[in-house]
C-alpha cells in the first residue's frame, strides 16, 4: 500500500493543470484593455477545419505523456512540471498586463469539423492568447518524452501528434504565430534556467564535499 501511495502521489501534480483554469477563466476578458498581434502571415494562412481534431486531443495527449513520464523518468517529470508551473505563472501575469486577442473567421457548414470549431469558439473567449497555453503544455510534453529513454514507438507518435497540436492553434484560428513562438521561447528559457540551477547546486554540493574531505585529511 505504501509503495502504491508513493507511486501515485506524484501524479497529483498533473491536477495543477486543470486547477489553473480557475485563473485562466478569471483573466479571459478585456477589462484591462486588449492588443492584437495578428501579422500579414496570420491573415494569409487559412482556416483548415480538420485541424480541430488534433487541437481537441490536447488533454488526452497530456494525460498520456505526463503519466508515462512520471513512471518512466521521475526526475524529468518533476523538472517538466516545475517548468510548466513557472510558465503558467508567467503566462497569467502576461494576460493580466498584456491581454491579446485573435480575430476569428466566419465558420459555415454543417460538417462535424465546423461544429467542433464553433463549439470551441463558444466555450472559450478569444483572449489569453500570448503566450499559448496549448503550445506550452504540448511542447513541454514533447520535451519531456524526448529527454527520456522511451522507445521509438512512443517518441515518434508523441512528436507527430504534439507538432500537430501546436500548429493546430494557428489553423483553427485560436492563436497567431507570435503566440506560438513566444510560448516555445518561454518554455526553453525556463527549462534551461532550471537545468543551470540544478547544475550549479550539484557543483556547490560537490565542492563542499571536497572541502570537507580535504579538511579531514589534513587533520
Amino acid at each position: 500500500m505504501k509503495k502504491l501511495y508513493k507511486n501515485l502521489l506524484p501524479l497529483l501534480l498533473i491536477g495543477s493543470i486543470p486547477f489553473s483554469n480557475l485563473f485562466y477563466w478569471a483573466l479571459n476578458n478585456t477589462q484591462r484593455g486588449v492588443y492584437d498581434l495578428t501579422t500579414d502571415l496570420d491573415r494569409f494562412l487559412p482556416l483548415i477545419k480538420i485541424f480541430i481534431i488534433p487541437y481537441m486531443t490536447l488533454w488526452f495527449f497530456l494525460a498520456f505523456c505526463f503519466v508515462y513520464l512520471c513512471f518512466k523518468n521521475r526526475q524529468m517529470y518533476y523538472k517538466i512540471m516545475l517548468t510548466l508551473s513557472i510558465c503558467y505563472v508567467f503566462a497569467f501575469i502576461t494576460y493580466y498586463f498584456f491581454q491579446t486577442t485573435v480575430s476569428r473567421p466566419l465558420v459555415t457548414g454543417n460538417d462535424i469539423f465546423s461544429k467542433l470549431i464553433l463549439f470551441t469558439y463558444n466555450s472559450d473567449e478569444p483572449y489569453n492568447c500570448f503566450p499559448s497555453i496549448h503550445v506550452i503544455t504540448a511542447y513541454l510534453a514533447i520535451k519531456g518524452i524526448n529527454a527520456t529513454e522511451a522507445a521509438k514507438s512512443i517518441k515518434i507518435p508523441v512528436n507527430i501528434l504534439g507538432f500537430l497540436i501546436i500548429i493546430s492553434t494557428q489553423f483553427v484560428k485560436q492563436h497567431v504565430i507570435m503566440d506560438i513562438f513566444f510560448a516555445i521561447f518561454l518554455c526553453d528559457v525556463v527549462f534551461i534556467s532550471i537545468t543551470y540551477a540544478q547544475e550549479q547546486y550539484k557543483f556547490y554540493n560537490s565542492k563542499r564535499a571536497c572541502n570537507f574531505l580535504e579538511q579531514n585529511i589534513e587533520q
